[in-house]
């Protein structure tokens, strides 16, 4: 037999769940047949396996040495960095330096421009990857990894929302499905734009070029889209117009606001995949070398008991240096 304390990262999923987590090379058919056989108990009773876990919980597993070392010492192995890219002290201090907020359960950071949110296929570490080393040595986190919840393309920059233990995993992932989670974002466009717009499209992706395309009809596998923009401000910069917009992403598909703003006229400046002959040019010419689109706020909705600390609470990461600069050499 072996006893496991569940830590407060743990807390909040099913006890079945919590051992599967635990013993990830054991069939399920196995941790069934253990629940069935009254061979798991939970602060020692027995237990059925729906029973949410709560920290300082003893889960108790009568196994022989031998099952354990095929099923429990393999887990420990995969709960290792095997999976991860090595990530440098320049990329967790840039972290550490980017931290907006952080609680017991979640974490908010200003993602900079250059970093993927999560693994591809390339070399490099991701933000995800750096979160895990920030995190690494919380106390016998057995089976939860801290995990980004939101996704900003690589040369996109601002809020990302990190769920750090069970709950703010949960917690985060809901809100963002439910849309209950305002994010509002901050970008400078071609041309001059001005008053405020509700625009609602579909969205279809073309997985083959990694592009989407906007649709004013509905059609096949092509979504409905909404993007709220208002304008701040119209200028010019060395002779060229330019908006500065703050936009709300009412539906959150991949390039919505890049490819949504490009389909009325105004691409993003420094973006190439969706921009037009005068976008690109103009970036070119001020020497912009990615799209200039920020992630700079976002409103949480009402919470109770444990995360009402977080209740309406507003998030908001500073402008990067490249939009700043821009701003500041307005006419």
């Amino acid at each position: 037999m072996k006893a496991f304390n569940v830590t407060k990262s743990d807390e909040g999923q099913t006890l079945i769940k919590y051992v599967s987590k635990l013993l990830s090379q054991a069939p399920m058919s196995v941790i069934h047949k253990a629940l069935r056989k009254k061979n798991i108990d939970l602060n020692k009773k027995k237990a059925s396996g729906k029973e949410i876990v709560k920290a300082g919980d003893i889960v108790q597993i009568w196994f022989s040495d031998e099952t354990f070392d095929k099923f429990l010492s393999t887990a420990e192995k995969h709960s290792s960095k095997n999976d991860s890219h090595v990530v440098s002290k320049k990329e967790l201090n840039e972290f550490k330096k980017n931290i907006l907020y952080e609680d017991d359960n979640v974490l908010f950071i200003n993602k900079w421009a250059g970093i993927l949110t999560q693994q591809d296929d390339s070399d490099g570490a991701s933000l995800n990857d750096v979160l895990l080393e920030y995190l690494s040595d919380m106390a016998k986190m057995r089976t939860v990894k801290p995990s980004i919840c939101n996704r900003l393309d690589r040369n996109t920059s601002g809020i990302v929302v990190c769920g750090k233990t069970t709950k703010g995993l949960q917690q985060m992932n809901e809100i963002i499905k439910d849309r209950s989670i305002h994010k509002y974002y901050r970008c400078l466009v071609y041309g001059k734009l001005q008053g405020e717009a509700d625009l609602k499209a579909f969205l279809k992706k073309d997985s083959k070029s990694n592009t989407v395309k906007i649709l004013d009809h509905e059609e096949d596998n092509a979504y409905p889209i909404e993007t709220i923009y208002k304008s701040l401000a119209c200028f010019e910069i060395q002779g060229i117009p330019v908006s500065y917009l703050e936009v709300l992403l009412v539906t959150g598909r991949p390039h919505q606001i890049r490819a949504h703003l490009s389909s009325i006229g105004h691409p993003i400046l420094g973006d190439t995949k969706y921009g037009n002959k005068d976008s690109i040019s103009t970036s070119d010419k001020l020497k912009i070398n990615r799209q200039l689109l920020h992630a700079f706020s976002l409103t949480l909705p009402r919470f109770k008991g444990e995360f009402a600390s977080l209740s309406e609470k507003k998030i908001e990461a500073p402008l990067p240096n490249d939009i700043q600069t821009l701003l500041k050499n307005r006419r």
